[in-house]
């Protein structure tokens, strides 16, 4: 299937290859399969080793920096039963998060064989034990759960995403609309996940792709079961399992009650950023002010927790895929906490796009996403058909004279009043 990534880590292979290609990303969204494509079309050799799950091949590593590397070398090509020639082959380390030794010999590698060419892959978005030590010697990648351009590519759908892109000369006609509409039905339905996308590009059966979400979130669940610290371990899982009720409120905003009645925010602290590093949530934080830098205003004991993906959050959510509206309704009918999902995921990847906030005012004005453009701060709201929300953003831009604010519906592309509205199938393009 078609990633975006691609275009990074083809960048790395003709440009950045002095450095190690760090690849990171939540358990399940494709990393494993993504470097592998990747090798398999620009290398001859490729070394593969997971570190979890190949306890004798990271017992080569357990001398960290002080690793013989040409013995290490040697040891690799018996162990995996390949040949190296340089240039032509790729060291692919999986899973390193777990062995801080492993993460020291490879960097060790690295600096002895700066010619050699490798890619760590790492379940997490957080930092890794020793990850700073060796900033100056990584090229950093994230992956993320697909997005709607690349839903439509793997759906043979290259046309319609010309549609879009062009939708700043020409408007998309009205066919195409109704077309792209059910498509981003389907895309609610199924999330970003790259195996259940590829359930649904099988088999069109969407009780089977909710049979896979199922499957997904366990696994999601196993993962922070396995993996979470000791002493975060239960307050980890107290904190998942709220996730639902956390978006059932009309105001978003973390609120450990919903956790646990008696919980106290010093006391999840650690354990809600452990859960953010693992990439399975994302963080916003709440800002006070609208004004630049937005760093320097946030409350840092005011947040949203989103999830991974949008499709998880649905099967999370227990919403079944047959409420899900057509056309014209598809926007009213769609839980709003998807909808907000699938928004905060097609901004995060618009690379135009930097870290995001949201606002609330000392009133109850809220707007949903905040961010900075070049000095500029741009407020957005995702605004379904009945216009209740329209007056958050007018309460935002009466206080902070900002000069554009983006509205983002399932109208046209358009641009009034200081008011940029994108359609939501666009939010990638725009």
């Amino acid at each position: 299937m078609y990633r975006i990534i691609m275009n990074d880590l083809i960048e790395w292979y003709e440009e950045k290859q002095d450095k190690v290609l760090l690849l990171k990303g939540a358990v399940g969204v494709g990393k494993t399969w993504v470097i592998n494509d990747f090798a398999n079309g620009f290398y001859k050799h490729v070394f593969y080793i997971n570190i979890e799950k190949e306890e004798e091949a990271a017992a080569l590593f357990k001398q960290g920096s002080e690793v013989k590397v040409d013995k290490l070398i040697a040891a690799l090509c018996i162990y995996c039963d390949q040949i190296y020639e340089e240039g032509k082959t790729l060291f692919v380390f999986d899973e390193v998060q777990v062995n801080g030794n492993v993460v020291e010999a490879i960097m060790s590698m690295k600096r002895h064989r700066p010619e050699l060419s490798i890619c760590i892959i790492a379940s997490t978005i957080g930092e890794m034990i020793y990850e700073k030590d060796y900033v100056n010697l990584l090229y950093n990648c994230f992956l993320f759960p697909m997005t709607f351009e690349e839903f439509l590519v793997a759906n043979k759908e290259q046309e319609l995403c010309k549609y879009i892109e062009k939708q700043k000369l020409e408007p998309i006609a009205p066919q195409y609309i109704e077309k792209i509409t059910e498509y981003m039905k389907l895309f609610y339905i199924t999330g970003g996940m790259p195996a259940v996308v590829s359930e649904y590009i099988k088999n069109h059966d969407l009780s089977r792709v909710d049979t896979t979400l199922r499957v997904q979130l366990n696994q999601c669940q196993e993962y922070l079961i396995q993996n979470a610290p000791e002493i975060y371990a239960e307050k980890v899982c107290k904190i998942w399992n709220s996730i639902p009720c956390q978006f059932d409120k009309e105001n978003h905003k973390f609120m450990y009650q919903y956790v646990d009645e008696n919980a106290r925010a010093r006391e999840y602290e650690s354990s809600v950023n452990w859960l953010v590093s693992t990439g399975l949530v994302r963080k916003v934080n709440r800002v006070t002010d609208g004004i630049t830098p937005l760093a320097d205003q946030v409350d840092t004991k005011s947040f949203e927790l989103y999830h991974l993906d949008h499709g998880l959050l649905r099967m999370m959510c227990d919403i079944p895929y047959d409420r899900l509206g057509d056309g014209k309704n598809l926007l009213e009918d769609v839980h709003g906490a998807l909808i907000e999902q699938y928004v905060l995921s097609e901004l995060t990847m618009n690379p135009s796009i930097g870290t995001l906030y949201f606002w609330v005012s000392s009133a109850t004005a809220k707007v949903d996403f905040v961010f900075e453009d070049n000095e500029d701060i741009v407020p957005v709201t995702v605004q379904p058909q009945i216009r209740r929300k329209a007056q958050n953003m007018k309460v935002f831009r009466s206080k902070y004279d900002n000069r554009m604010s983006l509205r983002i519906s399932m109208d046209p592309l358009s641009f009034q009043k200081s008011v940029l509205n994108v359609p939501l199938y666009g939010l990638w393009a725009f």
